[in-house]
């Protein structure tokens, strides 16, 4: 059998848990970035969107037709 001092073990499992846990919240961060990103989008969409019909009917005196 391998003669691994047991600290040394601990240690390597400790590192590999904290490994862990880092690429568990950059996944959580990345897919909250993508979540923020589609979220600006629409809203940059929407907003042009109203620019538009302001632009084309200021006073919205053409929405009835």
């Amino acid at each position: 059998m391998n003669n691994i001092p047991v600290n040394i073990v601990i240690r390597g499992v400790e590192a590999l848990e904290s490994i862990a846990n880092s690429l568990s919240t950059l996944a959580e961060d990345t897919k909250a970035s993508k979540e923020l990103k589609e979220t600006l989008i629409t809203n940059v969409d929407n907003m042009q969107n109203a620019i538009e019909r302001l632009k084309s009917d200021p006073f919205g005196l053409n929405e009835g037709d």
